[in-house]
């Protein structure tokens, strides 16, 4: 495939940017009128800063009691242009401006868990995971058409994929950057990256291995020698479905890193559906062994000095349950498990088990 002219790269350009723009504003909904009065409960304050992990759905059910409210909070906030994209210290007004509000009973503010009981995509806003061949297929962003260092929301940028891969135009590829490897992660099935924003693909010129991509997204400056890649950034809550086999697995990733993930939170084991994994399956996180006494004594290095000397421990401990997790977005080779009730924090390299008819 040849290079588009710079005439019929402007065209697509401008249609692209057009039909963006459209598609981000077109399901947004108008504030109230003047003389309408909206009810909310008397004890949500004007402005909520959005912390690590929060959703508009998950703000609004806290708030307002029925997260099917969101739109009404998107509302309040019109430089949130795409209400699946809210960033940590960002501040959501949940309350109109104008003042036009009828006081209802309070509520009380509480955290609520995923979208339960429904279908509806729930997305990865800063962090995601990427298995061993889509990171050596990832692309670089190589250089772009304007004079500054970094790049944002449409501008044009050059990218570039390696010889054996064959891009696919006119989709959108996440832009990421990877991470320091943490205590206790594995990196045999693939990465946790940082998610930095969105390029479509252009065109590309497979002689030349050069194409041009149209940044939609960026949640920071994209700057030449970040990566892309195609990444599966949506989980779906749905209901339990009984595994038809019995695997073992371990936890390999947490999707926020500086946490130690407990109930609400999403963990990624090793396989996947090439191993027969399913949306909906329950996964029980398992772990064995006298939790002190191994960290105390890996911390030191020698057996622990006790007021009455320790007995000799078992051979083998029992594998105990410390949390159960659902599937709710599944990849070839990966699973992506949200925590549903967690005894303990779980950690990397925990074993995960799919037990059958379950």
């Amino acid at each position: 495939m040849k290079l588009l002219g710079w005439t019929s790269l402007w065209a697509l350009l401008l249609a692209g940017v057009a039909i963006a723009q459209v598609d981000m504003t077109a399901d947004a909904p108008e504030p109230a009128a003047e003389n309408e009065k909206v009810r909310i409960p008397s004890d949500v304050p004007d402005k909520h800063k959005v912390k690590e992990g929060d959703t508009l759905w998950d703000i609004t059910e806290g708030y307002y009691g029925d997260p099917y409210r969101w739109p009404q909070v998107w509302s309040y906030n019109p430089e949130i242009t795409n209400p699946h994209w809210i960033y940590p210290d960002l501040e959501v007004r949940l309350r109109p401006e104008d003042g036009n509000v009828v006081d209802t009973a309070p509520t009380g503010f509480r955290r609520t868990s995923a979208r339960r009981g429904t279908t509806q995509a729930v997305y990865m806003a800063e962090y995601g995971f990427l298995n061993k061949d889509a990171l050596q297929d990832a692309g670089f962003i190589i250089g772009g058409n304007e004079e500054h260092m970094m790049m944002s929301d449409t501008d044009i940028t050059y990218v570039r994929f390696n010889e054996d891969v064959e891009p696919e135009i006119g989709r959108v590829y996440t832009v990421f950057r990877r991470m320091k490897p943490l205590e206790r992660e594995s990196r045999e099935e693939g990465e946790l990256v940082r998610i930095l924003g969105e390029i479509e693909l252009l065109d590309y010129d497979m002689e030349r291995g050069l194409g041009h991509g149209l940044v939609v997204n960026s949640l920071d400056g994209l700057e030449r020698g970040f990566r892309l890649a195609p990444l599966e950034r949506s989980f779906y809550w749905v209901d339990v479905v009984p595994a038809d086999r019995s695997i073992r697995a371990t936890v390999v990733a947490s999707l926020y890193p500086r946490k130690l993930p407990s109930t609400d939170q999403i963990v990624f084991v090793n396989i996947g559906s090439e191993h027969g994994v399913v949306l909906g399956n329950r996964f029980y996180i398992v772990r064995q062994g006298d939790e002190w006494r191994r960290s105390a004594e890996g911390k030191i290095g020698r057996e622990i000095e006790t007021t009455v000397p320790l007995p000799k421990p078992p051979k083998h401990y029992p594998w105990e349950v410390i949390a159960l997790g659902r599937a709710v977005n599944v990849q070839p080779k990966t699973t992506a498990i949200l925590l549903e009730k967690a005894k303990r924090a779980v950690r990397m390299g925990d074993r995960a088990d799919l037990r059958k008819g379950e």
